[in-house]
């Protein structure tokens, strides 16, 4: 049986749900750079069955050179939820196979990522699909009309980094913040910088280095946009979140400890594989769950609200 998922997060979370070894699809169908045969390679050719998670996800190109590498005989499992974002690339596979009435599925009806006291979560996710405004829930779920972006931004500074906490008795650290869009007001690069300000601010006790224009802190909470298999000693995947929790400004290296306790070096010079999470694209976050989440929604994030 051979675990995969399209992103390196999904990957993660799918192996910690399961118990058994997980990985990207680009790395279970990648060819060996020097020709020898992988151990990734052997886990696809010998399966019988290939369970594939977070499948809205798969763009053509990739379930195309997928299917091509499984043998006959095996049986392909995608599991995904239509109603969720759809691949950056092109193609939309899990609906365009959903649509063949042949394809057998079985379809999940039973919400459980939600507790008995959350039912307005899901209520209103069905109402957004149906196009109909969500219903506010007080504590569960709040909509909040902002007159412009700006405006925007400095409600989710304050609400990560004073109202939320105080009012659920929770701290920062247990919130994320997630954008439809990367630039703009109230994108990923203003709030991280909004929100590193507030939360993690310059200080004597906390070194830092400079790269590329960002400033990495200590304690910064930071974001592996790169897929590196050599890196530590299981690898280092895109998707995967963690903490700076060593800046070495002499041998010019910090250290990341990430969510499964593994500290790993990355020395200054490979500092453009990290970016702050503090705030993150919904993108990046398919696949995960966080205890709270503020959501900024602006005319600017364009076709990315759709």
């Amino acid at each position: 049986m051979a675990l995969a998922a399209p992103t390196g997060k999904a990957a993660n979370r799918l192996e910690e749900t399961t118990g058994h070894t997980a990985m990207t699809v680009h790395r279970l169908i990648r060819p060996p750079l020097d020709g020898t045969p992988s151990g990734d390679e052997s886990l696809l050719a010998g399966a019988d069955l290939v369970v594939v998670d977070e499948a809205s996800m798969l763009d053509l190109q990739l379930a195309a050179r997928l299917a091509a590498e499984i043998r006959t005989g095996c049986h392909l499992l995608l599991v995904g939820d239509t109603d969720q974002l759809p691949s950056v690339g092109p193609g939309r596979v899990l609906r365009d196979l959903l649509a063949v009435p042949d394809i057998p599925r079985t379809r999940l009806t039973q919400v459980f990522r939600q507790g008995n006291d959350s039912t307005a979560i899901v209520d209103n996710a069905h109402r957004i699909l149906r196009g109909l405004p969500p219903q506010a829930a007080p504590g569960i779920f709040g909509c909040r009309p902002v007159e412009t972006p700006e405006s925007i931004a400095e409600q989710v500074v304050e609400l990560v980094a004073t109202r939320i906490p105080q009012h659920f008795a929770t701290t920062p650290e247990s919130i994320q913040v997630l954008c439809p869009a990367r630039r703009h007001a109230a994108g990923t690069l203003d709030l991280n910088a909004r929100l590193q300000a507030r939360l993690n601010p310059k200080a004597p006790e906390r070194p830092e280095c400079h790269h590329e224009g960002q400033v990495f802190r200590l304690g910064d909470r930071v974001l592996q946009i790169r897929n590196q298999p050599h890196r530590g000693t299981t690898g280092v995947f895109n998707g995967a979140t963690g903490v700076i929790t060593a800046v070495d400004t002499d041998d010019r290296q910090l250290a990341v400890t990430f969510n499964d306790g593994e500290a790993v070096d990355y020395p200054f010079t490979d500092l453009d594989e990290l970016l702050h999470a503090y705030a993150i694209t919904v993108h990046r976050s398919q696949g995960s769950e966080y205890p709270y989440v503020v959501i900024p929604m602006t005319t600017s994030a364009g076709r990315q609200l759709l």
